[in-house]
C-alpha cells in the first residue's frame, strides 16, 4: 500500500460518486405502478415467477433478487407487489416497500413476456454476455417477438453495415405483418423507409441470400425475391418521418395500410417517450456509493455491504480530518493502526 494524503484521499473519492451518478443517475424513490402502461426500462426478477419490475422497485424492493436489465419496453406496468409477484412481504408487511402497499395489487392484463424476462435473448435463446464482441440490436416493431433482441453474429453473414441502416425490424414481427410490410417496401416512398432486406435461414452461399437495398419494387417483386421466405428488414436514418408521409398519403382511411400504421404501429412513427425516474440531484456521497455497491455485487451481498461501508466510512473520515488540515501525509503505518483498533476489527 502507498502513503496518500487526505486531499488524495478526497479525490478519489469524488471520482466514485461521479461513477455513481453515471451507472445510476436516477432517484429509485418512486414505483411506476400507478402511472399505468409506460415505455420504460424494465428489469426481470428472476427469483419471483420472471416478473417485470420498474428501475426504482429493482433497486428498492428486490435487492437481494436475480435480476436481469431488459431495457426499454413499451406499454409495461410494473409487477412488483402485485398478484404475480410471489415476494414475501417486508417486514414492515408492505409487498411494495415504494407503495407501501400491505395487499397485493392487481396486476396488469396487457404486459407482454417474452424470453427475455426468462434471461434469454436472441434467436439463440442466450444470456446476456457483456465480454462478448457481438453487436445487440432490439427489434423496433417487436410487436410478435417482445421487442427481443438480436447479436448481429446470429444474423448470419450477410447482415448489412451496421452504420447503412437505423433500425430492425426482426422476421418474426415481418412474418406477422408481410401484407403491411411489403406494401410499404413496394410503395414509392419504401426506397426512402428500407435500406435492406435479409432472407432469414437461408444457406450462406446462395445468391438470395444477399442483403437487398432498398429500392422501389412492386409487391410480386418482393414476393419473388423471399419466395414468401422469412426475411428481416433494415430501415434507413428518417423512417419514421417518411413513413408519416406514407400514412398521409393513403386517403381512404378504412384502408387496411392506414389502420396498420396509425392504430397498431403509431410508434413507428412518433416513438413513445421513455419515462425516466428523476435525477438523483445532490445525493449524499453515502448515498451514491450505495448505488455503486448495488450496481457492482451481487444484491444478497448489497445491503450488509452498504451498512458496514456508511460506518466505516464515518470513521474513517474523522481519523482523516486532522491529515487533511494539516496537509500531512497520510502513511501505510497511519491507515494500519485506523484497521487496528478493536472497533474496526470487529466491522
Amino acid at each position: 500500500m502507498s502513503d496518500i494524503s487526505a486531499s488524495e484521499y478526497i479525490s478519489r473519492q469524488d471520482e466514485l460518486e461521479q461513477e455513481a451518478r453515471e451507472l445510476m443517475p436516477w432517484e429509485p424513490k418512486t414505483c411506476t405502478y400507478e402511472m399505468g402502461p409506460l415505455k420504460q426500462s424494465v428489469f426481470a426478477c428472476r427469483s419471483h415467477k420472471n416478473i417485470g419490475l420498474c428501475y426504482s422497485c429493482s433497486i428498492q424492493c428486490h435487492t437481494k433478487c436475480d435480476i436481469v436489465e431488459l431495457f426499454t419496453k413499451r406499454h409495461f406496468t410494473c409487477d412488483c407487489g402485485t398478484e404475480r409477484d410471489n415476494q414475501e412481504p417486508g417486514e414492515e408487511g408492505f409487498r411494495c416497500q415504494l407503495r407501501k402497499n400491505r395487499e397485493s395489487d392487481v396486476p396488469s392484463l396487457t404486459n407482454r413476456y417474452g424470453q427475455n424476462f426468462r434471461g434469454l435473448f436472441c434467436e439463440c435463446e442466450k444470456e446476456y454476455d457483456p465480454d462478448s464482441n457481438d453487436t445487440m440490436i432490439q427489434c423496433v416493431l417487436g410487436t410478435e417477438c417482445n421487442e427481443d433482441w438480436y447479436h448481429d453474429s446470429c444474423m448470419g453473414k450477410k447482415i448489412p453495415p451496421l452504420e447503412s441502416f437505423d433500425a430492425y425490424i426482426c422476421w418474426k414481427c415481418a412474418k406477422k405483418y408481410d401484407y403491411y410490410l411489403k406494401r410499404i417496401i413496394s410503395h414509392p416512398l419504401g426506397e426512402k423507409i428500407v435500406a435492406h432486406t435479409l432472407a432469414h435461414g437461408v444457406e450462406e452461399d446462395k445468391e438470395d441470400s444477399k442483403p437487398t437495398s432498398g429500392m422501389k419494387r412492386s409487391a410480386n417483386e418482393v414476393d419473388s425475391q423471399h419466395n414468401n421466405d422469412e426475411y428481416s428488414i433494415f430501415l434507413k436514418e428518417g423512417f419514421s418521418e417518411k413513413l408519416g408521409e406514407l400514412k398521409d398519403s393513403i386517403e381512404d382511411h378504412n384502408d387496411k395500410l392506414y389502420l396498420f400504421l396509425n392504430d397498431l404501429v403509431p410508434f413507428l412513427i412518433k416513438d413513445e417517450p421513455v419515462y425516466e425516474p428523476a435525477d438523483d440531484g445532490e445525493d449524499a456521497p453515502d448515498d451514491l456509493v450505495s448505488n455503486v455497491l448495488r450496481n457492482a455485487m451481487h444484491r444478497e451481498q448489497a445491503i450488509a455491504g452498504i451498512s458496514a461501508f456508511n460506518a466505516l466510512k464515518m470513521k474513517l473520515n474523522e481519523f482523516l480530518k486532522p491529515f487533511a488540515e494539516t496537509g500531512n501525509v497520510v502513511k501505510e503505518e497511519d491507515i494500519k493502526s485506523f484497521f487496528q483498533r478493536p472497533e474496526e476489527t470487529s466491522k
